[in-house]
């Protein structure tokens, strides 16, 4: 049908009369620019057709005068637009007039919602009405003034109305057959649902440009016709909350409820990414991974719960709406990752962590034997796996670490031994950051060493502190280990500091393990020839050591300017 437009000839869409702008003031020039007074009409109309639909009267009456009224209004407002595209050829206004046109036709949609509950039959005719009405004036519109709009910009658009005008149908029906369920979930599904046909744009939104080529406008994408869906997309959200108060039998609807907007929130979102990836766009990519996040804003109210009917439902199925709401973020998050968003993988384990740490589990879930150590050890074969793929990055390599040990800490709460879960991850964290100093020779990995130092040296008091107060000789051994550890590593990485560590964390040990023997007797009993000859074996075998050279080298000598075998610090 589009092929059998001619295209508009470019005399067409220039104004034939030249009309001086008025000057007398910027808020004249404004109103001449801008003749905001077609939006002023529609809203009043609108306004002035509900007050007509609540005044009284049965339920026909009240659908024909807040549908009819409107649709009416609509019909004018279509041969107005085609009279100012075709005749005045003033193309600026026709766009306002577009927009409203748009306005109206959602509207009419809203305009028999009682009598779905009421008079299932006669609704039925009613939107049968609105959709040929719709279809009606948009092809009329489109064919009469030779606009051309791709199939994929119909497909969505038209899906987008039938979601606005099947749900009430649908929902009336629930409500008058008491199907509770249905009815109490109405308002979420229509946003599924309305999320579903706004999806519908990728194929047309990844042309970019190219979708709306010779479209038989003066107006360029994304202008045309990107304006028309945002106008839709902000109807929807606010038409949700309505189906919630129309159709819904509990809660508090007069509360504003955000989780509506989750999932059409998230399809804008998708959009935003696949049109960064159209255009080649960078910031639009950089804009879609971080409004992803923002999602969390759409579980905000109440700690996770919301005020729709759907609280106990929504806590064995799914957990919570936080719950749900980063399940949304990691599903957008994959999208980007599998279309090739840069950085969005990184989004993935994060709210797989974030998830494990602070969302509810369903009941459902947990009875079936989900638990939430799961979600950061999900997280972790996500990192492993790009970890292995950028193996020069010791930052991912330390938020591996990072992530690990958060796993072993739950997993450890989860089974009944919060403290040896802990002690086990600390154990893990201080072996990654030694690892990750000896590999890498970046900053980084100089801060894990020192911050490995300070945690064995830390761990090291606390061994002597637990020895002195509840004497146990595994737990004074596990602090030798930790001397041996430090010394073994500063040989390793050659560095004089891990030896200065190892010797204070040898002192601590010895004296500590001399006090406690002393205290239990141990010493009395001690053959003291045998320990004097096996300390002056140590003493010699330190002189030996001595006459190898070692000491020269691990110390800096500056007077004969050779260089150390060791270097220094940590």
């Amino acid at each position: 049908m589009d092929g059998e437009q001619e295209p508009v000839a470019a005399s067409d869409l220039a104004s034939p009369v030249d009309v001086a702008v008025p000057r007398q003031t910027s808020f004249a020039r404004f109103l001449y620019n801008q003749n905001p007074f077609y939006l002023i009409s529609c809203l009043l109309v609108i306004y002035g057709c509900q007050s007509l639909a609540i005044s009284g009267g049965s339920l026909l009456d009240k659908s024909i005068s807040m549908a009819g009224g409107i649709a009416a209004y609509t019909l004018l407002m279509a041969v107005v637009c085609v009279g100012v595209v075709r005749v005045a050829k003033v193309w600026d206004d026709a766009r306002s007039i577009f927009l409203v046109v748009v306005i109206s036709l959602v509207a009419v949609t809203t305009g028999f919602d009682e009598l779905c509950i009421g008079d299932q039959s006669t609704a039925s005719v009613f939107a049968c009405a609105a959709a040929a009405l719709v279809l009606m004036v948009t092809e009329g519109i489109l064919w009469l003034c030779r606009i051309r709009l791709s199939l994929w910009y119909r497909t969505a658009f038209y899906a987008h109305y039938a979601v606005l005008i099947g749900f009430p149908l649908l929902l009336g029906r629930a409500v008058a057959t008491r199907n509770d369920p249905l009815a109490n979930w109405g308002s979420v599904l229509f946003s599924v649902a309305i999320g579903a046909s706004i999806l519908l744009l990728i194929p047309a939104i990844r042309r970019g440009p190219d979708s709306a080529r010779d479209n038989g406008t003066p107006w360029s994408w994304p202008l045309y016709p990107i304006s028309a869906f945002v106008i839709l997309v902000v109807l929807a959200g606010i038409r949700s909350h309505a189906i919630w108060m129309s159709f819904g039998f509990y809660g508090i609807a007069g509360k504003f409820e955000p989780f509506l907007l989750l999932p059409i929130l998230a399809a804008v979102i998708v959009l935003i990414a696949e049109a960064g990836l159209g255009l080649r766009n960078q910031a639009l990519q950089g804009l879609a991974i971080i409004s992803a996040s923002g999602l969390l804003l759409c579980a905000s109210t109440r700690n996770g719960a919301t005020w729709l009917p759907i609280q106990s439902d929504l806590g064995y199925l799914f957990g919570s709406s936080l719950t749900v709401a980063l399940g949304v973020i990691f599903l957008v998050y994959a999208w980007m990752t599998m279309r090739g968003v840069r950085y969005a993988v990184f989004g993935m384990p994060t709210t797989l962590l974030v998830t494990g740490l602070a969302a509810p589990l369903p009941e459902i879930g947990q009875s079936a034997g989900l638990a939430s150590w799961m979600f950061p050890a999900a997280a972790c074969v996500i990192l492993l796996i790009m970890t292995l793929r950028m193996v020069n990055a010791d930052w991912l390599w330390a938020a591996l670490a990072g992530v690990a040990s958060t796993t072993i800490a739950m997993v450890g709460d989860a089974y009944g031994h919060q403290i040896d879960g802990l002690i086990a991850a600390t154990a893990f964290a201080t072996l990654a950051m030694l690892i990750i100093g000896a590999v890498f020779t970046t900053q980084l990995a100089v801060f894990l060493r020192y911050l490995a130092a300070g945690v064995m040296s830390f761990a090291a008091v606390v061994i002597v502190f637990r020895s002195l107060q509840n004497p146990q000789d595994m737990v004074l051994y596990a602090g030798g280990a930790i001397a041996v550890v430090s010394l073994a590593y500063g040989m390793f990485i050659r560095r004089r500091g891990w030896l200065a560590v190892a010797a204070l964390q040898a002192v601590l040990f010895c004296g500590t393990f001399s006090y406690q023997g002393h205290r239990s007797g141990k010493l009395r009993r001690l053959n003291w020839p045998i320990a004097s000859g096996l300390m002056c074996l140590c003493v010699g075998v330190a002189i030996t050591t001595g006459k190898t050279g070692l000491y020269r080298r691990i110390a800096e000598r500056k007077g004969d300017r050779k260089p150390s075998g060791f270097q220094s610090g940590l």
